[in-house]
């Protein structure tokens, strides 16, 4: 299939009613879990954990419907968004839009675009703080090799390559998937890590870096706070030691969802944590991280388009506008990898090139596999892990480091999507 193929030549996006998949799983146990949790570690009113709970009960069998939020900022779009899915079976919509809209769903009975007690309180707030606190002893480990890479001068390709690994398996580290307290996955040691790494385009985006005649602009499309914005964060401190960079800038989401995905303020508040630890490497890596939003190298932006329900192929003019500054895209994460393909039923072995959507950035994709969208696979890849590991596409433990050059003719959206 062709990169730039007609909309209706794609495979079909995935959804509910599809039984015994982790999709139907999200949507059925998950969601309500999730609605659950919100209510238990927060202390809101009876009237809005009557909200709270009104939802839960609509899972999985009721409807798509409007939102309920008057004056919210966004609610123009959301009903341009919901309009094609109104009426439709929670089940019955297309995955990405329902997990998205599930989210929104959640903000809707939260109160928090509504003047009150619960404005812009972050109903994920619990899950985040302690997210950060347990991942203490890893942050330590990450700020201390950090540090060891600055005094020895170390070449810069080699530690972006491993710092591209970092920020890689941080991903594992997903509170929607896995609370605060509980068990993810992890590897038993580094040989195992990288025999779970289904694929290394790495040294494709680190060629790109060398190739230009300019100091770069790298994006980065931000996923979870905790551990994960901290391996992104040592990442970028990297990036910005190099003097083939001399810009960052970081893509966060303009309002809480999907549990522990980063807003801006998250970034603030790890990196003031970050600043006042005790242990002198952590506290350099925070106040490096400061200085460069001080003076610009580092930027935080967030924007509508990160929590709405659009796949890459329908992300607005303007937007592809802004990714078209930069000379290299980070994306990281599940959703994310998950908006750039469409969150569709790609063939494993569908080269990512033609999976991903056509951008005007080249893109380097750092992802642990946590639904059942897929691609750039071998057969024999294929084979083996469901020999292996049946759970492979969801379990976390296998990775992903894709890249897909950039697009000349991305710089104009497919609406029909």
């Amino acid at each position: 299939m062709n990169r730039h193929a007609d909309q209706s030549e794609l495979p079909p996006p995935l959804r509910g009613t599809e039984p015994g998949t982790f999709t139907h799983q999200t949507i059925a146990e998950r969601w309500p879990r999730i609605a659950g949790q919100i209510i238990t570690e927060n202390d809101f009113p009876d009237a809005i954990n009557a909200r709270i709970q009104a939802l839960r009960d609509d899972l999985p069998d009721g409807t798509i419907r409007p939102l309920d939020d008057p004056g919210a900022p966004e609610e123009a779009l959301w009903d341009e968004w919901i309009q094609p899915y109104q009426g439709q079976g929670w089940l019955e919509a297309p995955w990405f839009f329902g997990e998205t809209y599930f989210y929104r769903r959640l903000l809707d009975a939260t109160g928090y675009f509504q003047e009150g007690p619960t404005w812009r309180q972050d109903p994920f707030k619990y899950q985040k703080e302690q997210g950060l606190a347990e991942a203490a002893e890893g942050i330590r480990a990450l700020a201390k090799r950090r540090a060891a890479a600055l005094d020895r001068g170390e070449e810069w390709q080699s530690v972006l390559a491993r710092l591209f690994r970092a920020a890689l398996w941080g991903n594992q580290a997903d509170l929607s998937m896995w609370g605060a307290g509980e068990e993810g996955p992890d590897h038993e040691d580094p040989e195992q890590a990288e025999d779970h790494l289904l694929a290394d385009d790495g040294t494709a985006a680190l060629s790109r870096l060398d190739a230009l005649d300019h100091p770069a602009r790298v994006d980065v499309w931000a996923d979870n706070a905790g551990f994960e914005l901290v391996s992104d964060l040592a990442l970028i401190d990297a990036l910005l030691a190099t003097d083939r960079v001399d810009r960052v800038v970081v893509h966060l989401k303009a309002h809480p969802t999907f549990v522990s995905d980063a807003l801006i303020d998250d970034v603030h508040d790890t990196l003031a944590t970050l600043a006042a630890s005790d242990d002198a490497a952590v506290e350099a890596l925070g106040e490096r991280l400061q200085r460069a939003l001080v003076t610009g190298t580092l930027r935080l932006r967030d924007a509508w388009v990160w929590t709405s329900p659009l796949p890459g192929r329908a992300l607005p003019t303007h937007t592809r506008a802004e990714l078209a500054r930069a000379d290299l895209l980070i994306s990281k994460g599940d959703a994310n990898y998950r908006r750039l393909l469409g969150d569709r039923h790609w063939d494993f072995t569908t080269p990512f090139n033609e999976a991903a959507a056509s951008l005007p950035v080249p893109v380097l994709a750092l992802r642990t596999l946590k639904s059942e969208v897929a691609a750039g696979l071998s057969p024999a890849q294929v084979d083996r892990l469901n020999d292996e590991d049946p759970d492979w596409a969801v379990n976390g433990r296998w990775g992903l480091v894709q890249y897909a050059p950039a697009s000349p003719e991305a710089l104009r959206p497919v609406t029909e999507y």
